[in-house]
């Protein structure tokens, strides 16, 4: 794991802090990995030295959060950001009593003049390095800009700052200088809820997907920075006859971009599983039965879908764009991002020889334990207690 928060120093903790956080990624239909992240700081720190309360724009599903965690919520009409900048000043305002801090971890969403501190999680800087990758709202120039204010001014706001990756770190300090003395690395962990599944208990699971076969599995979100058009054409490569070509499964929240993947699959004539949303109480089925995890992604802030196939022990090719080489390490085989020849060229020699992976694979268990949520959640207390300490200045 990379450093940051754990190398500065930190003022004792005396009491309970009492921290107020939006949850509103944990809202929504479907679990991203904002909401995973999020999920692990309350379970390891709620009762643990930090007492938390939520808030949000809508009811927070049951089961996502430990019932010790209130949530306030409150609605509006609009978009995320005029929540933000509407609602959200006027809920941490009323909560009583009041929070020693404010955590908004999901990359922006930090009012300006809040009457205590503020922590402030950037996944990512991909909408602002890459936006033709982003599948913004019409009209896309307004929200890019949007985004940008919204991002910039809640950094501003920040007491401490947390990323996720020495990758993302860097793109924030090229793109907000002024914040970068804030910018802590704390890598996100490998969720304590997920268990390496044995082959056969994934049986059930693969019968239903592909008919019992063993199949390549890419698992995360569908947009063109996702890089799935080159994941297809690579194994289109690979396996020109069609005949010797694996079945793949393509596991994710369906949405336009799911049907354009799907229509090319369809044109290239690849055996592809389009098996949409997988509830994490059966992630580790869906890897059980897989026996190779690719992630073509030209850029990542992290890639938590990487920890999990790590820990299920699966061999991993995938691209080295943006934070991926610092999770994969030395458990898996990384191709440059974009290059469909290179990763067809691994994809072939995989199939052809599986034991060229086999050393990857056997790592990933050990690489994925480095990422343990205890030293996780002693770090963000850690990063909690340092910017707590400054309330004084807000007095």
């Amino acid at each position: 794991m990379t450093g940051g928060a754990g190398s500065r120093s930190v003022p004792p903790v005396t009491r309970d802090l009492r921290i107020a956080i939006d949850l509103r990624a944990l809202a929504l239909d479907t679990v991203t990995g904002v909401a995973v992240v999020i999920g692990q700081i309350l379970e390891e720190l709620d009762g643990e030295g930090v007492t938390f309360v939520g808030v949000s724009d809508r009811a927070v599903p049951q089961g996502r959060i430990p019932a010790t965690v209130p949530v306030v919520v409150q609605g509006s009409a609009g978009g995320r950001i005029r929540w933000e900048w509407s609602v959200l000043p006027q809920l941490l305002r009323r909560i009583d009593p009041a929070p020693d801090l404010f955590h908004a971890p999901w990359n922006h969403g930090l009012p300006r003049g809040l009457p205590f501190p503020s922590v402030l999680t950037i996944h990512d800087m991909i909408p602002w390095r890459f936006p033709g990758d982003v599948p913004w709202p019409r009209p896309a120039w307004l929200h890019r800009s949007l985004y940008r204010h919204a991002l910039s001014s809640s950094a501003r706001e920040a007491g401490a700052i947390v990323t996720v990756s020495e990758a993302s770190r860097r793109d924030i300090e090229s793109l907000l200088p002024r914040v970068g003395p804030r910018v802590e690395v704390v890598p996100n962990p490998l969720p304590r809820w997920f268990r390496a599944a044995e082959a056969a208990d994934g049986l059930a699971l693969r019968e239903r997907i592909t008919d019992g076969r063993p199949y390549w599995l890419y698992l995360g979100g569908f947009d063109p920075r996702k890089a799935l058009s080159t994941m297809l054409r690579a194994v289109s490569e690979a396996f020109p006859d069609r005949t010797t070509a694996p079945d793949l499964v393509l596991a994710g929240a369906r949405n336009a971009h799911a049907l354009e993947c799907e229509a090319m699959a369809l044109r290239l004539g690849l055996p592809v599983r389009f098996p949409g949303y997988v509830a994490d109480s059966d992630l580790p089925a869906l890897f059980s039965g897989a026996s190779l995890f690719i992630y073509p992604s030209l850029h990542e802030g992290f890639g938590i879908p990487l920890l999990l196939a790590m820990a299920a022990g699966l061999p991993i090719v995938a691209s080295d764009g943006g934070g991926i080489p610092e999770v994969v390490g030395d458990a898996g085989v990384l191709f440059p991002a974009g290059d469909t020849r290179a990763l067809a060229e691994i994809l072939r020699r995989a199939a052809a020889d599986p034991s060229f992976l086999a050393p990857y694979a056997a790592r990933g268990p050990e690489r994925a334990r480095r990422f343990s949520a205890k030293e996780f959640g002693e770090r963000m207390l850690r990063v909690y207690a340092r910017a707590a300490s400054s309330r004084r200045e807000y007095a």
